[in-house]
């Protein structure tokens, strides 16, 4: 029949929804990375996509839902990239090395993931589920499996452990985002001048490592 339009299969369905999800996970962390939980607007996010804010919430179900769902993805996103560093070929120096500037570099690059993890802490942590603490174990691990082997070595100190050398590095990931337009105004002092990078890194490197050298 003239001007019918064609059938869509299961899997092209699936794709095109998939991608529309995408679409939206992709404006939603832009507006709650900008705005916080409270000030981003679902119709806002619907009208910067190709959908409907009708399609947002049957996607994800609620604002808190979207809102897990671009924390979730953003952790994702981070645990990923630590598993590529392969910090267990490293000598220990080396991977603490490594894991340091890797992880700096990355909140440089993707300032939505400090924002976020702000914004959660405002709202005590009500949305990370499960599968997050469990996504964030593996980086932990090997960190302390790092940490054993510079021990055993001769390297480092006893007494750190690897959640706490991970919550030093990200802190200092997390202020340079976070910090950024505080410091700038009382100190008149911009910390994330691209030309200071690479002088940063260094910077933190020499910090943790004499940190936790024996």
């Amino acid at each position: 029949m003239a001007g019918r339009q064609p059938q869509l299969t299961t899997r092209e369905a699936s794709r095109n929804l998939d991608r529309t999800r995408a679409n939206i996970l992709e404006v939603a962390t832009d507006h709650f990375a900008r705005n916080g939980f409270h000030g981003a607007r679902v119709d806002e996010i619907a009208n910067e996509t190709a959908t409907t804010k009708r399609m947002v919430y049957y996607c994800f179900g609620s604002k808190a839902g979207l809102f897990s769902a671009c924390l979730r993805a953003e952790y994702a996103r981070i645990r990923a990239y630590e598993q590529d560093l392969n910090l267990g070929a490293l000598d220990p120096v080396t991977a603490v090395d490594t894991y340091v500037r890797a992880t700096i570099q990355y909140h440089e690059v993707h300032p939505q993931l400090a924002c976020l993890v702000r914004t959660e802490n405002l709202l005590d942590s009500e949305h990370l589920a499960g599968s997050e603490r469990t996504l964030s174990r593996p980086i932990i691990g090997t960190l302390d499996a790092v940490l054993a082997r510079g021990r055993a070595e001769g390297a480092f100190r006893e007494g750190i452990s690897g959640v706490e050398l991970h919550i030093a590095v990200t802190a200092l990931g997390n202020y340079r985002i976070t910090n950024q337009k505080t410091v700038r105004t009382l100190f008149d002092f911009d910390m994330r001048a691209p030309e200071r990078l690479e002088h940063d890194l260094d910077h933190y490197c020499s910090m943790i490592l004499n940190w936790l050298r024996a």
